[in-house]
């Protein structure tokens, strides 16, 4: 049986300091969760080509840390760091993230951002909701004119569902 994984791509919603992003993958609710969850999957997809993630890092846990690189085809490499909030297995999560230093330690290179991500079954497939809120409205701007809405979009419309292809087969 050929399982082909398509993201029904849908504009984002940007609404005073938040924005919103929806797809809809052919694949199980718990495998999104998976996916969006386990280092080893997670860093198959979570940057926008030709970006890696040479390391990611989870402590899945209320408290814990999601602590990664994503590395341009050149060598570079930006750091990011998650605090987990919430975690509703295999139904939602949050975390408060930012980008960081090597060690893990926040900088103020991006604004911090709350993302809540619901997986909600529709149908046989998942519908992915995801929503980033940031401290203010100009905050939000800075990280739209930096390429954030664009990078997560790339992400999950290009990585995430040749991931859950292969986590199927």
């Amino acid at each position: 049986m050929t399982t082909q994984q398509s993201s029904n791509s849908k504009a984002p919603v940007i609404n005073g300091r938040e924005f919103v992003l929806e797809r809809v993958f052919k694949a199980p609710q718990a495998l999104v969760f998976k996916a969006f969850t386990q280092p080893e999957h997670l860093a198959k997809w979570w940057a926008p080509r030709p970006y890696t993630i040479p390391v990611c890092n989870i402590d899945l846990r209320v408290g814990g840390k999601w602590h990664y690189c994503m590395q341009s085809p050149e060598g570079e490499r930006h750091w990011a760091l998650a605090i987990y909030e919430e975690i509703n297995s295999p139904d939602s999560l949050a975390y408060t993230s930012t980008f960081a230093d090597e060690l893990g330690n926040p900088t103020n290179f991006v604004p911090e951002q709350h993302a809540t991500v619901v997986f909600s079954e529709v149908e046989g497939s998942t519908k992915l909701t995801i929503s980033y809120r940031f401290e203010s409205a100009e905050a939000l701007q800075a990280s739209i004119q930096m390429g954030m809405i664009e990078g997560l979009s790339m992400t999950l419309d290009n990585n995430l569902p040749e991931l859950l292809a292969e986590m199927q087969r």
